[in-house]
């Protein structure tokens, strides 16, 4: 006899839904490259296996750049370029640098003198997330070597802080 109608009030449905969430979130993280150079952005643990569990072998000091070669889960396998054991770190500590050859040969016609709009923050990084250098004055020329996405690379042709700022704070340098 098959049963119509009857009402589990959408628990699991609601159930089905989370599991779906979940698998696709997991799918999406392990699909994300992995390997590559790395910032930590805290000072963080080193430990001796993927886990809160394991022995902490050391302590990597914020912004220290790190070479990363897997993922287990939410750590990220680390290994130095000086000999010592490789080790893994929780990966919200640590954020990858964006310097593909590729993104840079793409975005090279953004390169040239340019002239800020307003006063701007010049960042670490090509987002909002990323500290600031220091506070560029508005109507200063500056040299910009790629862009990455809606930022440009800023690099000082005397010695200065290289970083970033975003694209709708300049507009091309041109000679009056």
């Amino acid at each position: 006899m098959i049963r119509r109608g009857r009402k589990n009030n959408g628990k699991f449905g609601w159930l089905v839904f989370m599991a779906a969430v979940v698998l696709i979130a997991a799918q999406t993280a392990a699909a994300q490259p992995t390997r590559g150079a790395y910032l930590t952005t805290a000072d963080v643990r080193l430990r001796s296996g993927p886990g809160a569990k394991y022995e902490v072998v050391a302590t990597i000091p914020k912004g220290v750049k790190i070479n990363v070669v897997g993922r287990e889960g939410y750590w990220l396998k680390v290994e130095s370029k000086h000999g010592n054991k490789p080790g893994y770190i929780d990966e919200q500590y640590a954020r990858p640098l964006e310097t593909q050859p590729t993104a840079q040969s793409t975005n090279a016609s953004a390169a040239g003198a340019y002239r800020t709009l307003r006063e701007v923050d010049l960042r670490e990084g090509p987002g909002l997330t990323f500290k600031a250098v220091t506070r560029l004055p508005a109507g200063i020329k500056v040299n910009v070597v790629r862009a990455e996405g809606d930022w440009l690379r800023v690099e000082s042709k005397k010695g200065g802080k290289p970083g970033y700022l975003e694209k709708r704070n300049v507009e091309r340098w041109t000679e009056r």
